[in-house]
């Protein structure tokens, strides 16, 4: 690896290739369908809740949750890096806080969800940290992001570091550490499960196509993103659609009540 890449934050990462992700996206804006609900499912929603987004990205989990419920639930997109953020909706408010140092006050949110962005931060448990405080007594926070020694992980940090030009050197996460880190932050009633949550195109060559744009793979042809995606993930049709492989770690977590 080179440790050039290691030296990259969150915000500088994101601020470089966050349009290319967003641009992927909004091709395919269904393709991750699966990874979303999986998230939206553990945070156990209602009306009237205000739930952070973060790091929020180009607002992909927040538009989930406004396709669901409307309106009824306020939405607040965190995002480090500006560019990222660009292309969020105007209906949630966006703060370009720092991931461990929320502008939300001690106890203003019911829910936090993050969605495969935690890999690029270093810090974690000042992350953990900062959203223990800001969460209700009784809120819960939902995370989800790459496994290690999956072939998602491989995918991402063997094969798409080699050919993007920012590299990939992502911190995965091993079974049990979310539940040791975040109960050192705070929360109890950890748990953890892997979860295969395919991503879902019309045909072989969107699905190819989709990784290289997101990924910002340009240092590979398109034939050589099939046979990766071949050799770390495969897929498979159903429905007449092309379903990609993929796997993610997700977690639940609660704050406990000022009694427990």
């Amino acid at each position: 690896m080179d440790p050039a890449h290691l030296s990259e934050s969150y915000t500088d990462i994101f601020n470089a290739r966050g349009h290319v992700y967003n641009e992927a996206g909004s091709r395919c804006p269904l393709a991750r369908e699966a990874e979303r609900a999986a998230l939206l499912d553990r945070l156990e929603l209602a009306p009237g809740q205000v739930v952070v987004d973060l790091p929020a990205g180009g607002g992909y989990l927040a538009d989930g949750i406004r396709a669901r419920w409307g309106g009824s639930i306020r939405v607040i997109c965190v995002e480090p890096a500006v560019r990222f953020a660009a292309v969020i909706h105007p209906d949630f408010e966006v703060r370009n806080d720092e991931l461990a140092a929320l502008s939300l006050g001690s106890g203003s949110v019911e829910r936090i969800g993050s969605l495969a962005g935690l890999h690029h931060v270093d810090n974690r448990m000042a992350c953990y940290r900062d959203w223990w405080r800001v969460l209700k007594p009784g809120g819960r926070l939902v995370v989800a992001d790459v496994e290690v020694g999956t072939g998602t992980a491989g995918f991402l940090n063997e094969f798409v570091h080699a050919h993007t030009p920012g590299g990939h050197v992502g911190k995965f996460f091993r079974s049990g550490e979310w539940e040791h880190e975040l109960t050192a932050a705070g929360f109890c009633d950890v748990r953890e499960e892997s979860v295969a949550v395919p991503w879902v195109f019309a045909e072989v060559a969107e699905m190819t196509q989709f990784c290289r744009t997101m990924f910002a793979v340009e240092l590979a042809t398109p034939a050589q993103v099939q046979a990766a995606i071949e050799h770390y993930l495969g897929w498979f049709t159903a429905n007449g659609r092309v379903h990609m492989n993929w796997r993610l770690r997700y977690a639940v977590a609660t704050k406990g009540h000022p009694s427990a």
